[in-house]
């Protein structure tokens, strides 16, 4: 087992949240906790999960949690850079239809900017 390594980083209007290793069970609460600490009133939240290697319905879980929180703050979701084993959790469990799914972080930026253009 891998452990969860979590990091974060504030643009303007946007924190970008990275996780590298496993979301599951032992993890997700973990994330759970940390989430309130770094999300502010308006802000668009991106997951970049390009190092995330393994991801299970209790991670899900959170994710979803996230997401929640973040429209009820007033900002977008979205999910980045996903790997194979993870986007295919993803993709079986319908959880795209929560989260917009970018190909990379850079593409969930981008979204974004474009978004607030109009």
């Amino acid at each position: 087992m891998e452990l969860l390594t979590l990091t974060h980083r504030r643009l303007p209007g946007t924190t970008v949240v990275s996780a590298r290793g496993e979301l599951d069970a032992l993890t997700a609460l973990e994330l759970e906790a940390w989430l309130p600490e770094i999300l502010h009133e308006g802000d668009d939240l991106v997951f970049d999960l390009a190092e995330l290697t393994f991801l299970d319905t209790s991670g899900l879980r959170v994710l979803l949690m996230a997401c929640e929180r973040t429209r009820r703050l007033g900002g977008t979701p979205g999910l980045a850079a996903l790997q194979r084993s993870p986007a295919r959790v993803v993709e079986i469990t319908g959880i795209a239809a929560a989260f917009p799914v970018h190909a990379t972080v850079e593409d969930a930026l981008g979204a974004r900017a474009g978004a607030a253009a109009f």
